[in-house]
C-alpha cells in the first residue's frame, strides 16, 4: 500500500477498520523520520516504463511451474520467474495455448495483454473466463486475471503503454509476495507500433524498418520479469510468456531474433503440425528450454519428480528426434524399401507424440495433467520403447501401433488411478505382450 517512490523509515500511525471504501480515501496514516504525516489511498501513481524495484536481490529462477500442458511441463518446462515466447503463424494455435495456460497455471494471478489483437479474441476472454471455475480456488477464474484490453483498431502508441502497463501492474502484485503469469499476445504488434512511431519520428531504420535498438528495447522488457526476495522475506514472481506473430511464419524476421536472444524457453509452433491437428502445435525438435541447464532447476526436478527425470526427458526428446529421420527415409525409399526397424523406430516416436505430446484443450480431464500423471505416462511410454518387438514385417507394425495409441489416448481421457485408468493399464501390457520379443 505505502507508494513505492517511498525510501527509509516509517511508522504506521492510524489504519481504517474493515469495510467498504473508494479508492481515494485515506486507508492508513504513517508519519515520517521528520514527523510529518502522510496519507495513503488505494492510488498508487508510477511511470509504466520504470521498473519497480522494491525487492532484496532478484537470483536465478529455480521452480518448477506447472503448466497442466505436458509438451511444456515435461518437454520443456518453464520456472516460476521465468520468459518465454511462442513464435508461430497465423491460426497455428498461439492464441488457444495462452489461454490454456491461463486457466491452469501454477499462478495467484493472470495478467492478459491483449495488444493489438483481434477484437473477437479480448470478447473471448471477457465472456468465457467469467463463467470458468478455476481449478484451484473453486471461484470463478475471472477474479484472479486482469485483461489490459488494447485492440487492433485502437492507436499505435496505445500498443506500447499495454505492455508495459502489464508488467507495472505485475510487478505491483510480485511485491506483494504474489505468483504473477503474465501473458501478452502479441509482441510482434507492439514492434510493428515501435516501427511506426520510429519512422515517423525519423530516426534511423533498422532490419525491416524497426527501430535499431529494438534487441534492446525487448530484452530490457524481458528483464523486468523474474523471481524475487522481497524485504519482509516472502518471495515474489512474474513469469513472461509472450506471442509473436513473424510475417508468413518467418522465424528470422527481426522481432523474433531478438525476443530469441532475451527469453529462456522457446516454444515454436509448426504450421504443418497444425495442419495434421496435432494439438498444442508446439514443435518438439525446435523448441527448447534453457532452463534445463540450469543446475537449481536440475536439483529441483530430482528432488521434486524424480532422480532420472531429466534424462528421461532427454532421451524422449532423443527418440522423436530418431523417428523424424526414420520418417523422412521411409518417405524418400518408400515403406518396404527400408528395414522393419526404421518402421519400429517411426512408430515408437508416433507413440510419444500422441500420448505426450498432443492434448485436448477442449477436454474436462485431458486439459490439465498434474505432473505426477505426467511422470507415470512417460515411464509406460518410455517403457514401450524400450521393449524389444517382433515382427515378420512391416504391415503388422502400424495396425499393432495404432491399437497401443488408442489404449494410451483412453489412459489420457480417464481419471489418474480410476477403475477405468487401471483398465486401459491391463490391456496395455496384454497388447505389449503379444509382439514382446523373447
Amino acid at each position: 500500500m505505502v507508494p513505492f517512490k517511498f525510501e527509509g523509515k516509517y511508522t504506521v500511525k492510524s489504519v481504517k477498520t474493515a469495510g467498504t471504501y473508494k479508492a481515494s480515501d485515506s486507508i492508513a496514516v504513517i508519519t515520517d523520520k521528520d514527523g510529518r504525516d502522510i496519507d495513503v489511498t488505494m492510488i498508487q501513481k508510477w511511470p509504466v516504463k520504470v521498473p519497480i524495484r522494491a525487492f532484496i536481490d532478484k537470483p536465478r529462477p529455480f521452480r518448477l511451474m506447472e503448466t497442466g500442458v505436458r509438451i511444456i511441463d515435461t518437454m520443456n518446462p518453464i520456472v516460476e520467474g521465468g520468459t518465454g515466447f511462442v513464435p508461430g503463424p497465423f491460426g497455428s494455435g498461439k492464441t488457444v495455448l495462452q489461454h490454456a495456460l491461463s486457466k491452469q497455471a501454477e499462478a495467484d494471478l493472470i495478467i492478459v495483454a491483449a495488444c493489438g489483437e483481434r477484437a473477437n479474441e479480448v470478447v473471448e476472454i471477457f465472456t468465457e473466463f467469467p463463467e470458468l471455475d478455476d481449478p484451484r480456488t473453486g471461484r470463478k477464474l475471472m477474479e484472479r486475471t486482469t485483461i489490459i484490453a488494447n485492440t487492433s483498431n485502437m492507436p499505435v502508441a496505445a500498443r506500447e503503454a499495454s505492455v508495459y502497463t502489464a508488467m507495472t501492474i505485475g510487478e505491483y502484485y510480485r511485491s506483494m509476495g504474489l505468483k504473477v503469469l503474465l501473458l501478452a499476445d502479441s509482441t510482434s504488434r507492439w514492434a510493428q507500433a515501435l516501427r511506426e512511431m520510429s519512422n515517423r519520428m525519423e530516426e534511423l531504420p533498422g532490419p525491416d524498418a524497426f527501430p535499431m535498438d529494438l534487441p534492446a528495447i525487448i530484452s530490457s522488457f524481458y528483464a523486468r520479469a523474474g523471481y524475487v526476495n522481497l524485504n519482509n522475506g516472502k518471495t515474489g514472481s512474474i513469469t513472461f510468456i509472450g506471442t509473436v506473430s513473424p510475417a508468413g511464419g518467418n522465424l528470422k524476421e527481426p522481432v523474433t531474433e531478438s525476443t530469441k536472444k532475451a527469453a529462456r524457453c522457446f516454444f515454436a509452433l509448426s504450421q504443418q503440425r497444425a495442419d495434421s491437428k496435432r494439438y498444442p502445435a508446439v514443435d518438439p525438435i525446435d523448441s527448447y528450454s534453457k532452463y534445463l541447464e540450469y543446475p537449481e532447476l536440475q536439483e529441483y526436478l530430482a528432488e521434486n519428480i524424480g532422480p532420472g527425470w531429466l534424462d528421461s526427458v532427454l532421451e524422449t526428446k532423443n527418440i522423436l528426434l530418431r523417428g523424424k529421420e526414420a520418417y523422412e527415409q521411409i518417405n524418400i525409399l518408400g515403406d518396404d524399401g527400408v528395414p522393419v526397424d526404421y518402421h519400429l523406430r517411426y512408430w515408437k516416436s508416433e507413440v510419444i507424440d500422441f500420448v505426450i505430446l498432443q492434448q485436448d484443450a477442449f477436454d474436462k480431464i485431458d486439459a490439465s495433467s498434474p505432473i505426477e500423471r505426467q511422470k507415470e505416462m512417460l515411464e509406460k511410454v518410455l517403457e514401450v520403447c524400450h521393449t524389444n518387438f517382433d515382427f515378420e514385417s512391416f504391415e503388422e507394425v502400424n495396425p499393432y501401433f495404432k491399437r497401443v495409441i488408442n489404449i494410451f489416448k483412453q489412459m489420457n481421457y480417464s481419471l489418474y488411478q480410476s477403475e477405468d485408468f487401471k483398465k486401459y493399464e491391463t490391456e496395455l501390457d496384454a497388447i505389449i505382450k503379444e509382439r514382446k520379443a523373447a
